[in-house]
């Protein structure tokens, strides 16, 4: 039994529950963007504890990743609404976001796979949003923000959604299971590649935190 439940932690799981960890050991429950933090990646590690025993119950994943999706792509969402100025804009954002996905999980993509254009949706948006926010910032001449933690923290998924954003835009089994090299394929290669990227952010961001807060 407890190999079987062992060969289900892949390294991107052991990636978040890492995460969840340091992050929980090491936030300011007294800052706002850390309690957030926190809830996004609790619930990313909930989820994958969850799809353990989904797996080992032989139940399909797709739903769970796809409630997963929204709740995540959501918080990120509103965490990158705290930068603007205009809440009802963000918040109309984010109300159709949800909706547009209840809708596609409930009469389109369906209940039974995961929901590729929910994840697209709310990966886009967040990225054209980051963008504009940078720009914002950088015709403002405000090169701190840049070098500041908070940007740290705001660019941590970028790559995340950007790079699954684009295997998932084929929809094509063939294309992600393209050999890369060994036995990784095209879809496991982009997948290691932009969770490690997001997590070392959220870890450096975190280690930042702490550091200034020690000066």
């Amino acid at each position: 039994m407890a190999e079987n439940i062992f060969s289900y932690f892949n390294y991107t799981k052991m990636l978040v529950f890492i995460t969840f960890a340091i992050v929980l050991a090491y936030h300011n429950p007294k800052k706002a963007n850390h309690r957030l933090l926190l809830f996004i990646v609790f619930i990313s590690f909930i989820n994958e504890l969850l799809s353990v025993f989904f797996l080992l119950k032989k139940i399909d994943i797709g739903l769970l990743y796809t409630i997963n999706t929204i709740l995540h792509n959501s918080l990120w969402l509103f965490f990158l609404s705290r930068y603007f100025n205009n809440p009802n804009l963000f918040k109309a954002i984010i109300v159709g976001y949800i909706i547009f996905s209840a809708i596609n999980l409930t009469y389109f993509e369906g209940w039974e796979k995961f929901n590729f254009t929910t994840f697209i949706l709310g990966a886009f948006t967040y990225l054209i949003l980051f963008i504009y926010k940078s720009f914002i910032e950088l015709k403002k001449e405000n090169f701190g923000f840049f070098l500041s933690n908070d940007f740290i923290l705001l660019f941590a998924p970028v790559l995340f959604f950007f790079g699954l954003s684009s295997i998932f835009g084929f929809k094509s089994k063939p294309l992600s299971s393209t050999i890369i090299f060994g036995d990784t394929n095209l879809y496991d290669f982009i997948g290691y590649f932009v969770n490690t990227i997001y997590y070392a952010f959220i870890n450096l961001y975190i280690y930042s935190e702490k550091k200034a807060e020690k000066c």
